[in-house]
């Protein structure tokens, strides 16, 4: 087995070479970097959750006009309304919706490990900048097609995604802010940082869904493009943080010597292809050498990607109670901002109740935790014993929904599982100490990378299990929860088998 290794050889060999812990930076320039970092996170994030349902929305009606035009001619709501629920308009509107949602993955999948090279010779604020600028290109484009969608057919949105070759896109983005935190926090505080940045996203979700539905009520353009608002708010807050690459970075010197390399290099255009094609090669085998040839990141990846299939199935929270437990959800969609009145109650009590369990995780119960452990454990063993116990949480609140055969106890396992939301921030925290200094920028961009590649797999792999699901009776109706309680065990499995070496706890 790849990650089955004795303790004590362990915890005699080092795992990256000498893993030098940062030195401690001034706490106020650490408190600064994160309050602007949380402020953009929030303002972003703020601006996708506005934009979310009034684009499922604007989508949805274009299409409903192009495939029957005759709805100009009706008169009442109802009337409209029933043809654009119609299976031909949902189709379209899920197929255009899931190979937008696919192809907006693939650049941080492809581009992952140049722009985390990028990160650690150039600087995470030049990526992380990039990273947003790319992203509100493409949600200025998708606007602009949606409003001329009279003369652009609204397909064409699918090559918007193109514009996330600047920067890598949203998984790219996401790992600079977390090695921009790693850069300016010493290890013991990490993981707390970690969960202050998760639980943000939190906050930023439960206040502009609600506002969304509101703003909605007049026209869903209104949100729609106040949410680009928001997001470029966003960008202007990340371009305050100062850089963050610490000046003795030893991919900085590798990049003089290249540099050096290449200016006594012929300068012919087929020279300079070959010095090029020379370089990506050394580069991808540096990268494949830093995932593969360690023990403890091969674990650390593979945690990451089973974790992030699994909880996809989360996403299926409101078709899934619909069916197993005959709640009314007539105009279910992805966001409860479209159910009708009369289903909102229902739904939007799991959606909050998510939430609230979350952010109680989040910024009440693991900060305390982390306290208490403080007394016992050094802080990397401290993150992996929280990052263990939150996946072993997420497995609990998996197998309750998996077997619940009332809302009650399907609830009881949504809460349950919500508490394990530290393990992906606590994961992190211990990643970023096991790798020097150097790769920090390397290593959240291969975080980055599994977690898209684990995107795109749970996506058929969720749907096509809950389709089957729905020919089942019984317990197997829960077979989306079944599978993902599997691949949280994978995930449990993978982090159990972690073993911190003694160089890393010399050096804290």
């Amino acid at each position: 087995m790849v990650c089955d290794t004795r303790q004590d050889q362990c915890e005699e060999t080092p795992l990256l070479g000498h893993n030098h812990a940062p030195e401690p930076r001034c706490s106020t320039r650490a408190r600064w970097i994160l309050i602007v970092l949380s402020l953009g996170i929030i303002a972003i994030n703020f601006g996708s959750y506005l934009s979310m349902a009034p684009q499922i929305q604007i989508f949805e009606s274009i299409i409903c006009r192009k495939l029957h035009p005759e709805i100009a001619l009706l008169t009442t709501e109802e009337q409209i309304d029933a043809r654009c629920k119609a299976p031909d308009v949902q189709g379209e509107l899920a197929l255009i919706n899931g190979w937008k949602e696919t192809l907006d993955t693939l650049p941080g999948i492809f581009l992952a490990l140049p722009f985390g090279l990028m990160a650690d010779r150039a600087g995470r604020k030049t990526v992380l900048t990039l990273s947003l600028i790319g992203l509100i290109i493409e949600e200025v484009t998708v606007r602009i097609i949606a409003w001329y969608s009279a003369s652009i057919p609204l397909r064409t949105v699918w090559f918007m995604s193109l514009f996330q070759i600047c920067g890598g896109g949203a998984q790219i983005a996401t790992s600079m802010l977390f090695t921009i935190m790693t850069d300016v926090s010493p290890v013991e505080k990490r993981a707390n940082i970690f969960f202050i940045i998760y639980a943000v996203t939190q906050i930023s979700e439960i206040v502009a869904s609600p506002l969304s539905a509101w703003l909605m009520s007049w026209t869903p353009w209104l949100p729609y493009f106040l949410g680009v608002v928001f997001m470029l708010c966003g960008l202007f807050a990340s371009m305050c943080v100062p850089e963050t690459l610490p000046k003795s970075n030893n991919l900085s010197e590798t990049g003089s010597e290249d540099d050096e390399a290449d200016d006594d290099a012929p300068r012919t255009v087929r020279h300079r292809l070959k010095a090029v094609l020379n370089h990506a090669r050394h580069q991808i085998m540096h990268h494949s050498r830093f995932i593969f040839a360690e023990r403890n990141i091969i674990c650390i990846s593979i945690a990451f990607l089973a974790a992030t299939v699994a909880v996809q199935s989360l996403t299926l929270t409101l078709q899934y109670v619909s069916k197993r437990f005959s709640w009314s959800m007539a105009k279910v969609q992805s966001h409860p901002p479209l159910l009708a009145p009369a289903d909102l109650k229902q739904a939007s009590f799991l959606i909050s109740l998510k939430a609230t369990m979350n952010l109680s995780a989040l910024l009440l119960i693991l900060p305390a935790l982390s306290k208490a452990l403080d007394r016992f454990l050094p802080p990397i063993r401290r993150d992996l014993r929280i990052a263990l116990g939150s996946v072993l949480t997420i497995v609990a609140g998996h197998v309750l929904m998996a077997l619940a055969a009332s809302p009650t106890v399907f609830a009881v396992g949504l809460s349950v599982s919500s508490l394990g939301g530290g393990f992906f921030p606590a994961l992190r925290s211990v990643a970023t100490a096991l790798v020097d200094e150097a790769e920090i920028g390397l290593l959240g961009t291969t975080i980055a990378l599994t977690q898209g590649i684990g995107a795109i797999i749970a996506g058929p792999l969720m749907a096509g299990t809950f389709r089957f699901s729905m020919t089942l009776d019984g317990l197997w109706l829960g077979l989306p929860y079944m599978t993902a309680t599997a691949l949280v065990l994978i995930a449990c499995w993978a982090t159990l088998v972690i073993r911190v070496p003694r160089v890393a706890l010399d050096g804290i």
